[in-house]
């Protein structure tokens, strides 16, 4: 069985360690730039050098998002960001954007290169093409289910799939709901989390619908814990855990129990399962509830009271006097732990017992907590301290090292370290001298060989060659440290790359692409005065039109040979070097990201001339209504009848609920945009 690997989100260095220390094989982290979390700490250039010296030396990989989509303003600068990964050894880049990728593979072609989720893959021919493309691995999107998952395994390409963590209610890199309502894009790692927020379910009078939660697009937390056998049977090169945001404590875990779940199948060809400890301390970190709903195809995704962290109950309000609240405790609660009761939450900073103030509160006690505030209700701890500090004393992982040591009189002492597959021979250019009086005693030797404290390794053994000879106890001290020193050189050079030269011959990517069509009845848009049938967005089972005359709107159709083809807003081309791309795939037009202003789309038009000595005629969107969230799984299911028309509302704004086979759609209302461009541009309209 191959090794599968276990990938940790890092969103600073704590929580770097912490995925390190507690088991991962692969950290994912984000520079100060360009990132899917931009608000995250994020590493900053010197940072990240630290991290990837610290992963490198305890055989973790490290892999950088820079996976948003950019601007003619951006690509340069997102591709300096490039270089210094590169320069660095990062071992591998998640991206989105389709410019950035024709840059990077043609700059450097041995960078390894992965499809971040953002990107959109979410069928066989996404997969397809992301290997022709010349991508070392594909993340799937979040609502691909195990025989999507199992097919797209059996392509000659890493499969990379989330196991745990936060779920998107749209499909990544679709939606827009936080540029259009918030002018804070998902697709610069901006979201605004519209999908956490309170909504209103409207027939089509107006009129609002009772609803079990006021939180309808608010997904459960994804948890395929107990499908990881499954997983890896089915080829899952990569298990990766959602959580740049979420604190050190949390990464720690998290990765600890799946490293146990992996290695418990791996080892023992059985399930590891979770004790009652285990889970409690899993969703006291946090949880939303948990589901796999999205691996298994069950529609169990919506309904929690709240978006927030849930945490465990622990016990229930009894009592309410003068400025005290008085809980009866089903759980432990210690002082500094987090509770939470309805929408009241607070750190105990103080509570009492008996009137006495006490640092803890057992299984049956009553104990009384300052809040200014009547409250009623059940208790829930959303934050254990002791468990978080149990978990960042973790100690750093050691590596057992082998020392071989060689000390003759008048010769250069020399020492050979080994560990993990590597073996080095330090020679020092210190000499042992005869010894004249004391010698040097193999105890001494021991002791000064010993002093790895500060480095990686833990002696694991220790063999000496010796014949008598004098070396002082710095000489010692000096070749121990250089020895060492040298050893963490020679490994992390195994990191370096050799550059190669592109393979890529984009005009030769169709030639061997077959037309597996179905027919079927499609929409129109307009551009240039020509009907185009536009290809499913969401299309799980890459089903594409046959017609001369289509609309790619996701990257399973990049390579499709249409004789006359349009690239769709959807595949979200943002600038020059994404449109000359395109064009290079034979798109004889191509409409650009919704997400383009005026002057953005102009220094496109510049910048492609500036290259190519030719004027590009982009689409532009003007007018019509677009999804601005395409969802998997249906929310509104247990209340709404499919012959009616129903709509959204967050107070402010209304959305149409479209269902379109078995995606549901949140449309934008009616829009137009006017453009002050300084170029030729087709009007683009999306059609009633």
């Amino acid at each position: 069985m191959k090794k599968v690997e276990l990938l940790a989100p890092a969103g600073n260095f704590d929580c770097l360690k912490a995925a390190i220390n507690n088991g991962a094989d692969a950290v994912y982290l984000g520079g100060k730039n360009f990132s899917a979390r931009a608000f995250a700490n994020n590493f900053d250039n010197e940072e990240l050098k630290e991290a990837i010296r610290y992963a490198h030396l305890r055989n973790v990989k490290i892999y950088v998002t820079l996976n948003t989509l950019l601007n003619e303003f951006e690509i340069d600068n997102a591709v300096k960001m490039a270089d210094f990964y590169y320069e660095n050894d990062v071992d591998g880049l998640l991206i989105q954007d389709l410019g950035l990728y024709y840059i990077l593979k043609q700059k450097h072609p041995d960078f390894e290169l992965h499809c971040s989720t953002q990107m959109h893959i979410h069928n066989l021919e996404g997969v397809k093409t992301a290997k022709k493309l010349g991508f070392k691995r594909v993340v799937l999107a979040r609502e691909s289910d195990l025989e999507l998952i199992k097919e797209a395994c059996r392509d000659d390409i890493e499969i990379e799939v989330f196991v745990h963590g936060a779920i998107c209610t749209s499909y990544s890199g679709q939606c827009l709901m936080s540029a259009f309502t918030k002018d804070r894009s998902a697709n610069k790692g901006m979201c605004a989390q519209c999908c956490r927020l309170r909504y209103d379910l409207l027939d089509d009078k107006g009129n609002k619908i009772k609803t079990d939660t006021d939180y309808l697009l608010s997904p459960k937390d994804m948890y395929l814990f107990d499908d990881i056998p499954d997983l890896i049977d089915v080829g899952v090169s990569s298990f990766k855990i959602e959580g740049r945001m979420k604190s050190s404590a949390y990464v720690g875990y998290v990765t600890s129990i799946y490293r146990k779940a992996i290695d418990t199948y791996l080892n023992e060809g059985r399930k590891y399962s979770l004790s009652g400890q285990e889970s409690e301390d899993l969703k006291v970190l946090f949880n939303r509830e948990f589901t796999n709903g999205l691996l298994i195809d069950v529609n169990d995704l919506y309904g929690q009271p709240t978006p927030n962290h849930l945490g465990i109950k622990i016990g229930d309000v009894i009592n309410n006097k003068h400025e005290f609240t008085y809980i009866r405790l089903d759980k432990k609660l210690n002082q500094f732990d987090g509770i939470r009761i309805n929408d009241f939450g607070c750190i105990v900073n103080m509570m009492y017992r008996d009137d006495l103030l006490v640092n803890s509160g057992l299984k049956g006690d009553i104990i009384a907590i300052k809040t200014d505030k009547k409250l009623n209700g059940a208790v829930y701890k959303t934050l254990d301290h002791v468990l978080e500090d149990q978990i960042n004393s973790i100690p750093d992982t050691k590596i057992p090292l082998d020392m071989d040591i060689v000390i003759r009189p008048e010769e250069n002492v020399s020492v050979r370290l080994k560990c993990e597959g590597y073996e080095y021979v330090y020679e020092s250019q210190i000499i042992a001298q005869n010894a004249l009086k004391s010698p040097i005693s193999r105890d001494n030797i021991i002791k000064q060989f010993s002093k790895l404290n500060d480095t990686v390794y833990s002696l694991n053994s220790l063999n000496i060659e010796y014949e008598d000879s004098y070396l002082n106890l710095k000489d010692l001290n000096e070749i121990r440290r250089e020895a060492v020193k040298q050893f963490d050189e020679y490994r992390l050079d195994s990191f370096s790359r050799n550059e190669i030269e592109s393979q890529i011959r984009y005009q030769d990517l169709t030639d061997d692409v077959e037309c597996n069509v179905i027919i079927q009845n499609g929409s129109a848009i307009h551009a240039d005065n020509i009907d185009y049938l536009v290809n499913y967005v969401i299309n799980p089972l890459s089903e594409y039109y046959d017609s001369e005359d289509s609309v790619i709107s996701e990257a399973g159709g990049l390579l499709r040979p249409y004789r006359n083809k349009i690239a769709y807003y959807t595949l979200n081309c943002s600038n020059s070097y994404a449109y000359e791309f395109l064009k290079k795939l034979g798109f004889r037009h191509i409409i650009l990201s919704t997400e383009l202003n005026s002057q953005m789309i102009d220094h496109l038009i510049e910048r492609y001339h500036e290259r190519n000595s030719v004027t590009i005629i982009p689409c532009v969107f003007e007018k019509g209504r677009i999804p601005l969230m395409y969802l998997n799984n249906d929310p509104f299911m247990h209340y709404i009848d499919d012959e009616k028309g129903y709509i959204l509302s967050d107070g402010m704004n209304k959305y149409a609920i479209n269902e379109h086979g078995t995606v549901t759609e949140l449309l934008s209302e009616e829009m137009s945009r006017v453009y002050t461009l300084d170029h030729e541009y087709i009007p683009f309209r999306i059609a009633d």
